[in-house]
């Protein structure tokens, strides 16, 4: 039986529960291997604030949501702004900053990351961004391998704090066609 087509369209504030949801089922998913570095131990929707970001960001056009029969299997945030966080001259000047991209762990995630990752060149174009920008995780092979198969090409690390400890982060560019 063939998967159902898969479905990009700008977030609502009506979405919030289900990006929440989304998320808070890739950190268990992580913490469940081990790896809660990636995010810090407490779930997403558990943070103080940070629902109300996502629905901020919902009314600022900042999020894509990815679905499949009207059900939440992604998500992208995007936009031209460089969190405070990555190191000051870093990423060119006018970039679009993907923030986050998460996918669904089950069958039904599957090729959603290449289609949000291609969704942000496409909002990265139509912004007259220079190219692409995000940081992630810097011990995660997996990232790592997935963001240069995508043309992400690492500039620089910085280290962060989540839950008192010290986190390396990796910051990746991808300059977009047409850019110098």
């Amino acid at each position: 039986m063939p998967r159902p087509s898969l479905e990009l369209r700008p977030a609502t504030a009506d979405d919030v529960s289900a990006l929440l949801t989304l998320m808070d089922s890739v950190h268990a998913w992580l913490v469940a291997r081990g790896r809660p570095e990636q995010w810090g131990a407490v779930p997403f929707s558990r943070i103080p604030g940070f629902p109300d970001r996502i629905a901020d960001w919902t009314r600022q056009g900042v999020i894509t949501l990815a679905e499949r029969d009207g059900r939440c299997v992604g998500m992208l945030a995007a936009a031209p702004m460089v969190p405070p966080r990555v190191p000051a001259g870093a990423v060119p000047e006018g970039s679009m900053f993907i923030h986050t991209v998460m996918t669904d762990r089950g069958p039904d995630g599957q090729d959603v990351g290449a289609a949000l990752l291609e969704e942000a060149e496409r909002l990265a174009q139509a912004h007259g961004a220079p190219a692409l920008a995000l940081d992630h995780w810097a011990d995660s092979p997996e990232l790592g391998r997935i963001y240069d198969e995508h043309g992400y090409v690492k500039i620089t690390e910085y280290t962060d704090d989540q839950d008192g400890k010290p986190v390396r982060n990796a910051v990746r560019i991808r300059y977009l066609p047409g850019s110098s």
